[in-house]
């Protein structure tokens, strides 16, 4: 780690966002949880850059992928609502694999928690650029449909961490 200078415009966006997220969870905007975040923030970050192997995190636009962990919230949700209907509607399981575009170790674990996360989805293994998920899906679901499998399980999602990926 390169301790002679801490502050980096990463590890500056990476404090940010976890103090961020800190005072989120605290549910509280005062002075000494701001305070305690930044500390505590600051503490996992240069923990994490002595602790963890480096894999390429440098290659990270921090900015988008604090954009990308907003927009999964949203996403959650969205295929929660999803989800609902099809267990109303009948549904089957289904092991499909999809590719990724993404270079980045680092973002491609990204992608596959974040598939995860997702109701209705669950990574179960990745081999270099193939993500194999198991996903509810219609039981009238046809072949055609089963095409748009990538699109369908991580289209935003990827296309958010691309723009991440530098």
């Amino acid at each position: 780690m390169d301790l002679k200078n801490p502050f980096t415009k990463n590890r500056i966006y990476a404090t940010i966002l976890l103090t961020v997220v800190w005072v989120v969870l605290c549910e509280s905007f005062s002075p000494v949880t701001i305070l305690s975040g930044l500390f505590i923030s600051a503490c996992c970050v240069i923990i994490s850059r002595l602790f963890l192997p480096r894999l390429d995190r440098a290659r990270i636009n921090y900015f988008r992928f604090g954009l990308y962990l907003i927009s999964l919230i949203g996403q959650m949700y969205a295929a929660a609502f999803m989800t609902i209907k099809l267990v109303l509607k009948g549904m089957r399981v289904e092991f499909v694999e999809v590719g990724t575009q993404l270079s980045s170790k680092f973002l491609q674990v990204a992608l596959v928690n974040s598939i995860s996360l997702l109701p209705g989805t669950i990574s179960i293994d990745i081999t270099g650029d193939k993500i194999t998920v198991l996903w509810l899906i219609e039981k009238s679901a046809d072949s055609e449909y089963m095409k748009d499998a990538d699109e369908i399980i991580k289209g935003r999602l990827e296309r958010m961490l691309l723009k991440a990926q530098k």
